[in-house]
């Protein structure tokens, strides 16, 4: 009985262990779980079409040019549209650190 509580102990251990996530990829975790926390709800990054209030973040970053102003798409200005918000946005300056913020803009240029 005792060798079984023990399996079934170091079986729950490693289960747990697959969630975290290794050094390298921390921050594309990071970012994920932050764009789920704050940007899910108005933009979507899955598909190109949205009937959420923000434009769709899908390519982004491999996209000519920006869903609502044109512009190419630039790290420096998703950024700032993420720190500092928009019309419709909120900002995120006081939500997020510097950190943070990089980590979610690393993930919304994975995709």
């Amino acid at each position: 009985m005792r060798r079984w509580c023990m399996i079934v102990a170091l079986a729950g251990a490693a289960l747990g262990a697959d969630k975290k996530a290794p050094p390298w990829e921390k921050s594309r975790y990071l970012g994920q779980d932050l764009y789920r926390e704050h940007c899910v709800v108005c933009h979507d990054i899955d598909k190109k079409e949205s009937k959420k209030p923000g434009p769709s973040l899908y390519h982004l970053f491999k996209n000519e040019k920006l869903p609502l102003t044109g512009g190419k798409p630039s790290r420096d200005y998703v950024v700032v549209k993420v720190k500092f918000g928009g019309q419709l946005m909120p900002p995120f300056i006081k939500r997020m650190t510097d950190a943070e913020i990089n980590a979610l803009v690393d993930y919304i240029e994975s995709k």
